[in-house]
Parts: structure tokens; sequence; C-alpha cells
């Protein structure tokens, strides 16, 4: 009888071994995933469960209602930017850790200026991560809660940050939202995260909003969608932050995390397997793909190459594809974010009328202090107004998540042209991976304010005494907002193109160097000779025979 290996104890020896591969056949677009799985077999006491999902579906909302305190920041625009984990501490405190390895103890009331996007814009503190440590967790101390920015930000360094988490993941408690079915990129995004892990719970919130019969519906048409994207079933749950929440949690923490803490040891070995199984999967196709190709003569080699790597699956071809998807695009790109930046103008205009009211009586001075107070005000206010529209930023996502999705698909059709290619010619496959194209960081656009008047009138204040001009003055720089708010929603419009058309032209680059990469590979993996089969043979089974049996 076999006896069964220690999946633990044989990690290192796997991963070593699949890196001496990567190494050996240019594999590089495998080394992530040896890098991380080799962080989580190190680790030693907790198993973190993260809290995924898209962005604004309500995570932070989750778990601070499942720990009974408003630890976490919420709001009605994406507001985690950093990793916070939530663990067992004899006292309630927090530890930020930074991305040079230093450390900062602060109150649970500083956590939201280091780990939300407003108060630490675009990560500018240079945030690792934070700690959070409450008693609350005491009966689950071997767990980790993970609070992650959502994917499908605008910002890339919401969604890097996640996605980059997702190898050291030990489970996951996946939200999604009752107020709309789970979409297409949900299920992208939980095939991703079922890749580094099978210990999956899906958690449906705001089930305030629907009715038991509509709930039924809304998991049955879950489960189904799951099963047929991924072909398997996960555990489903409902969630309210506002109705039932005591019965919910209870039942989140005695059917999920309290087994989980409970038998750690042997589901952190059982993920674990899982993670090397997926990493070994991919090594062996590539190596496949080699050992066919060493297997047919020389003379066959050149004929191999121009099937496999036909004339639809050259660089120029794909470029050129490329850039009319591209171009598509961007001609749609400043009628789109002009139509929906205008529809913000009245609102906009109307707040800065009322703001207005209230700020001019308490402006004291004369023409020119005055003037200079205006400006300020109109700078700061109509800045600020701004600002939220830009977090929003529900066009330029729109117009670049449809993006993602067309270069998403895009790349499936390339590698499912080459998976026939391969399979015709060879009888392989490659394993079929899904390529992660992400946005480049964008900078918020400055708002600008014109001088209130043409020539320098303020400088004549001694002419016009307020105690007597006030009342002019005062409908004069209300008059002068329209044209504020329409020059700086035409200033951002402008913006927002640049950077959209920008970022699109980096994400045309990016599926282009992801495609390319996976082009030199094959060229490399077919350029083996007869010399090299038994060696390639021998490889494969050497990586067969260090995993545990499945």
């Amino acid at each position: 009888m076999q006896t069964e290996i220690n999946p633990i104890a044989c990690a290192g020896e796997i991963l070593k071994e699949a890196q001496k591969v990567c190494d050996d056949f240019g594999l590089h677009s495998l080394k992530p995933t040896i890098k991380s799985i080799n962080n989580f077999s190190e680790q030693n006491h907790y198993l973190d469960y993260a809290v995924l999902g898209q962005f604004k579906v309500g995570k932070s909302s989750f778990l601070n209602s499942f720990i009974g305190q408003p630890l976490l920041p919420v709001g009605n625009i994406p507001v985690t930017s950093v990793i916070t984990r939530l663990r067992f501490g004899t006292e309630e405190k927090a530890t930020v850790i930074f991305l040079n390895g230093s450390s900062q103890e602060i109150s649970v009331s500083e956590i939201e200026s280091y780990v939300s996007e407003s108060g630490n814009p675009e990560n500018r503190k240079e945030v690792h991560l934070v700690d959070i440590e409450s008693r609350v967790m005491a009966d689950i101390k071997e767990i980790r809660l993970v609070d992650t920015p959502g994917i499908g930000s605008i910002w890339r360094h919401n969604t890097e940050t996640t996605t980059g988490w997702f190898p050291e993941t030990g489970g996951v408690l996946f939200l999604i939202s009752a107020e709309r079915p789970i979409s297409d990129s949900e299920l992208s995004l939980l095939k991703d995260v079922y890749r580094y892990t099978p210990q999956i719970a899906i958690i449906i919130t705001k089930t305030d909003l629907y009715t038991d019969e509509k709930l039924r519906e809304i998991e049955a048409f879950t489960s189904g969608a799951i099963r047929k994207s991924l072909d398997c079933d996960f555990p489903i749950f409902r969630y309210s932050a506002f109705a039932n929440t005591d019965i919910f949690n209870a039942i989140i923490k005695e059917r999920v995390l309290l087994p989980a803490a409970l038998n750690r040891d042997e589901i952190f070995a059982r993920v674990l397997q899982h993670k090397i199984a997926a990493l070994v999967d991919s090594c062996l196709s590539y190596l496949d793909i080699a050992y066919q190709a060493s297997l047919r003569l020389e003379s066959e080699k050149s004929k191999l190459k121009k099937v496999i790597l036909g004339e639809h699956l050259n660089s120029h071809f794909i470029r050129h594809e490329l850039l009319l998807i591209i171009k598509s695009y961007k001609e749609k790109n400043r009628e789109s974010i002009g139509e929906y930046l205008a529809a913000f103008r009245q609102e906009v205009e109307e707040k800065l009328y009322q703001d207005y009211e209230n700020a001019f009586p308490t402006w004291k001075g004369n023409l020119y202090q005055v003037t200079r107070q205006f400006e300020d005000w109109l700078k700061e206010s109509l800045g600020k107004q701004l600002k939220e529209i830009i977090l929003q930023e529900e066009k330029t996502f729109e117009l670049l998540d449809a993006l993602q999705k067309h270069l998403s698909f895009y790349l499936k059709s390339f590698r499912q042209r080459l998976n026939t290619n391969l399979e015709q010619v060879l009888g392989v496959q490659m394993k079929m991976e899904d390529w992660d194209i992400g946005l480049k960081e964008m900078k918020k656009p400055d708002i600008s304010i014109s001088r209130t008047f043409d020539f320098h009138l303020d400088m004549l204040w001694f002419l016009f005494p307020m105690s007597i001009f006030r009342g002019v003055f005062r409908r004069y720089f209300r008059k002068q907002i329209p044209y504020e708010v329409e020059k700086n929603l035409h200033r951002l419009t402008s913006s927002l193109n640049v950077r959209v058309n920008k970022e699109m032209d980096q994400m045309m680059e990016q599926a282009l160097a992801y495609m390319n990469e996976e082009l030199h590979v094959m060229e490399r993996l077919l350029a083996e000779n007869q010399g090299d089969s038994k060696y390639i043979s021998e490889r494969m089974d050497k990586i067969k025979s260090m995993l545990p049996e499945r």
C-alpha cells in the first residue's frame, strides 16, 4: 500500500522542481505563481479568509457587521485601497505595515486615514497592509479575515492589490449583491480564485431588499451559473447588515469559519495541495508540448511551426487586429465622456449656488479681499464636487471595462486558436489560463479657476466701497459660477479622454505582450530535438511522482 505523502512536507521540493522547469524551458509566466505558493507554504499560524467581490458590493460593511464594530471605512464610492487583516488580540489595536518593511501602531480610530481612498489616495502613504486585533475573534483565533479593495474599481492599484493577494489566500468569502444577477466578470473572478483555493463560500448581500421567494430564485440562478462556469458547487449564504444580522453572522461562523478554525492544519494542507496541483498541471501542459515536438523529425519542424503558429497567430496580424479594436473604442470616448459629465452640470451649479449664498455673507474686507475669498471658495467647492464625480468615474470605468472584456475575449480566442493548432498537429493542449488585463494608475485632473475680473478691477477697490457695492458684486460673483462649471467640465472631459485613450493603448500593449510571450514560449518548446525526448519525459515523470495522489 502506497504511503500518503504529506503535501506540506513535499511542497518545497515540488516548488523547487517547478522553478527549475520554468528556468530550463523559459516558462516565465509561472514564476509569480511559484513565488506566491512558496509564501503561502511558509505560513505557520493563520488561515487567511479573504473577503472578495466587485467594488461597492459591501465587503467592509459585511466585516463591520460581522465583528460588531465599525472599524473599516464604508461609503458609496470605492473606499478600501489596501489590504486589511482582522485577527484575535487581547486588546483592540491596529498596526500599519509599510512597503519598506517598517511598522507603526495606531488607534482603531485612525484606520480610515491609512486604508481608505480618501484618507490615503493612491496609497501615497505606501502602506503594505494593516493588521487589526480584536477580542471578537476569540473563538476563531486561527482565522484572519482579510478585507480587500474591490475588483473593477477604476484604480489599478486597488485591483492589483486584490488580485496579487489571490495566490496566498487560504479561503474565500465571495460576496455578490442580491441587487443584480451574478455577472460574467464575477464568474471570471471566481474562476481565478478557484485556481488557488477550493475553500469558497458565496455570500449574497443586501438580502433585506427581497422576499424569501425572490431570494430562492437568486440563489438558484447563482448556483446554476457557477456550476455551468466552473463545474462545481459552493455553499451559498444570505446576508444583510440591516436585518437579522446576528442570525446571518452565527450561520456563517458556525458553518464556515469555526470548522475552518478547528481543522486549520488539515484545511491548510488541502489548500496547499490544491495550489500545487494547479501549478503542476500548467507545468506538465507545457512540457507535453515540448515532448511531442521533440519526437518529430527535424525536417518536419519548420512545417509544424508554420501550421501551429499560422498567419493568424503572428505578431503583425495580432497587432493589426488590436489596433482596429482600440480605434473603434477611442472613437466613442470623448463624446461618451462629455455626455456623461454634462449630466452633472445642473446638479453641480445648484449645489454651488446654495453654498455660495451661505458663504458670501461670511466674507469680509474690501473688494480685493472679497474677490480672493470668492476665488478660493469656488476652487475648493467646485474642486470638491468634481472630485466626487472623478471618484465615481462610472463612464470611464464603463468604457475601459468594455475594452477589458473585449481584449479578454480576444486573448481567450487567441489561446483557443493556438490550442486547436497544437491538438491537430501534436495531439496535445495547453492548460487554459486567464490573463489579467490591468489598469494603469490614472492621476486626478486639476481644477482651474479663472480670475474673477478680466482686468485688475479689484485692485481699484478703493473706488468701490463694499458697504455700497456689496450687492452688485454679490450678483456679479454669482454669475461667474456657470462659466467656471462649464469650463472645468470641458477640462475634465479632455483630461479623462486623454487618460482613457492612453490607458487603452497600454491595455493593448499589455495584451500584445501576453500573446508575444506565449508565441515565444511555443517557439522554444517546438524547437526541442529528438535527443531531448528522454530528458523531457524524465522531467515530467519526476514532477508527477512528487505530487501526492489526488
